[in-house]
């Protein structure tokens, strides 16, 4: 449109040179001129209006701006879920009151938008480790999102578990994130699997428990290339207990028993309650001369040991049988086990109070 006014300016001129004196042409030149006038008025009028329009509207949007900045900032100050936002390198710009809360508690920000000197550091200093964050930067790298990760913070108290999400803002590729504290779900649920793989009543590992060990044991057994051997053992006369005294005492006999191999036991033993009055321990880095061995160290703790029930004294003895468990035919800790099974059955025929090798041959008592 302004090309075209100036294009009539041109032409107009260029008349008004030709024209000369004529007063008719001055004329016309002038009406000309005028409505030229009139109608660059009236388009300046409409850029006018649309001016204030726009600027009403810029006026609008700034607002709005402000208003969306104000609610996102109320959001970031007081979720109570964590918030981070990092640069494409994963730099810390800033941090919320709840992330400082998680992770150093105690320490607050003084401007809850900006990263504290408590925080300061980039997005992998927030992981206690490392294959978690490499995990969420995969992650990040190949979807632009994480969604629901659960991952190991760091904090000063120790690692503490969150679920994590994040996403890639572009064009810049900063990363927004987001924690949640689940350290209490996390709790509950290893609570509830040491439950189901523990037994009530003695506190050793469940027949579940037991196996589930043993297995990954024999496996670490096959990838090391050291010895591993089975104990079982079985409390002699327990019927007769539980006949003459009640289950009550029965119970407090099996719970004592338990306690003596907690005392007797490493700490990389593997101890469980099998059967009803069955044990059986698992012992790593130990071949079947050192499995007889702890055996009768065992059988030895037992019979020293008195259990007061119904305020009388039950004597407590036990028979043992040892396996050495193999490579070459042991696919699973349940072929050891039946062979340390068989010992002790022939532990019991024996005559009881006695440990016996998956071979046949036979400790009897007081023997090493």
């Amino acid at each position: 449109m302004a090309s075209q006014d100036d294009e009539s300016l041109r032409e107009a001129r260029a008349r008004l040179e030709q024209a000369g004196d004529d007063p008719a042409e001055a004329l016309a030149l002038a009406a000309d001129f005028l409505l030229l006038a009139e109608r660059m008025a009236g388009k300046a009028e409409k850029l006018a209006r649309i001016g204030d329009r726009t600027q009403a509207r810029m006026v609008d949007l700034n607002r709005r701006l402000r208003q969306q900045e104000e609610r996102y900032r109320g959001i970031f100050e007081n979720s109570t879920e964590g918030i981070f936002l990092a640069d494409a390198e994963g730099a810390l710009m800033a941090v919320n009151p709840a992330l400082v809360g998680l992770l150093r508690p105690g320490e607050v920000a003084d401007d809850p938008a900006t990263a504290t000197p408590a925080l300061a550091g980039d997005v992998q200093s927030l992981f206690h480790d490392p294959t978690d964050y490499q995990a969420f930067a995969q992650k990040l790298a190949a979807r632009g999102q994480v969604r629901r990760m659960e991952a190991r913070l760091a904090t000063p108290r120790g690692p503490v578990w969150c679920l994590v999400g994040a996403a890639l803002v572009e064009p810049d590729g900063h990363v927004v994130g987001m924690t949640q504290d689940i350290s209490a779900r996390k709790a509950l649920e290893e609570e509830l699997l040491r439950l189901a793989a523990s037994d009530p009543l003695t506190g050793l590992a469940n027949r579940r428990g037991f196996f589930e060990g043993a297995a990954r044991m024999l496996g670490m057994a096959r990838r090391c290339g050291t010895p591993l051997s089975m104990i079982m053992l079985d409390i002699d006369h327990f019927k007769a207990v539980n006949d003459a005294y009640g289950h009550d005492a029965g119970d407090a006999v099996l719970r004592a028993v338990a306690g003596r191999l907690r005392e007797s036991l490493r700490v990389s033993d593997l101890a469980g309650r099998v059967g009803g009055e069955e044990f059986a321990v698992l012992c790593p880095g130990t071949d079947l001369a050192g499995g007889v061995e702890l055996a009768e160290r065992l059988r030895l703790a037992l019979e020293d040991m008195v259990v007061t029930a119904d305020c009388r004294a039950v004597k407590v003895t036990a028979s043992f049988g040892v396996a050495q468990c193999r490579d070459d035919r042991d696919a699973a800790p349940s072929a050891c086990l039946t062979r340390a099974d068989r010992a002790l059955y022939a532990a019991k025929r024996g005559g009881r109070n006695r440990v016996c090798l998956e071979s046949d041959g036979s400790l009897g008592p007081g023997a090493v």
